[in-house]
């Protein structure tokens, strides 16, 4: 296929009804979460308490070097003694009818969804699914007796938004996005807060002229 424009591109995506221009990160509660948990949650990453609130979505563990203990190679020194960098916050880049899968299948009733290209300014990327062959294609360093992976030179840089596919685990389906290590925004910065409408009154103290947009995902079931 040709090389497009970035007019074209925009235009194709605007036009295309699979793709959305949201980032939407959700409190999934299929892990035992009960909705006062996920309540708790989303008012703390809101800073409702605060005043005025700082809003801080906190990084965990993510991807492939969030499950094993690789030892990183070092252009540096050459070594593979390099540090691992692998927190990052989560967002999914479904639309409306991805987020509804997403609510069913996590039972997500809380979240926050941002502007794609806000969230790409603050350095969110897409995350980058890797087969496991190509992870774990081995190789033996001039003078060593046991092999090296190919997984020891991704850069630093590249290990918050990596993904293992294997047999067991394929997560492509969620069109995952990342920020590398914590969140920092603003109310002003947000376009939907997601909640129950018996919380609409919870969450109304972060709006500003009706801003964020309050929305019930069960809301979802009528679109």
């Amino acid at each position: 296929m040709p090389k497009t424009t970035a007019e074209v591109a925009k235009e194709l995506a605007r036009l295309s009804s699979d793709c959305s221009f949201l980032l939407t990160h959700l409190i999934r509660q299929n892990d035992e979460k009960s909705d006062l948990d996920a309540k708790s949650i989303l008012s703390l990453i809101l800073d409702l308490s605060g005043t005025p609130p700082k809003p801080l979505l906190k990084a965990s563990n993510s991807g492939w070097y969030g499950t094993t203990s690789p030892n990183i190679f070092n252009p540096v020194t050459r070594n593979f003694d390099g540090t691992s960098n692998y927190k990052a916050a989560c967002f999914t880049e479904s639309t409306l009818a991805g987020l509804k899968a997403h609510r069913d299948v996590f039972n997500a009733k809380y979240g926050l969804a941002f502007d794609r290209d806000l969230l790409f300014a603050k350095g969110a990327n897409p995350c980058l699914n890797v087969r496991e062959s190509l992870l774990k294609d081995s190789f033996l360093c001039n003078g060593e007796t046991y092999p090296r992976s190919v997984f020891n030179f991704i850069p630093q840089q590249l290990h918050p938004f990596v993904n293992i596919i294997h047999e067991s685990f394929d997560a492509t389906h969620e069109r995952e996005w990342r920020v590398s290590g914590d969140l920092e925004f603003t109310p002003t910065e947000l376009i939907f807060v997601f909640c129950p409408v018996e919380d609409f009154a919870h969450f109304a103290s972060i709006q500003s002229v009706a801003k964020p947009v309050l929305f019930d995902l069960a809301w979802l079931d009528r679109v």
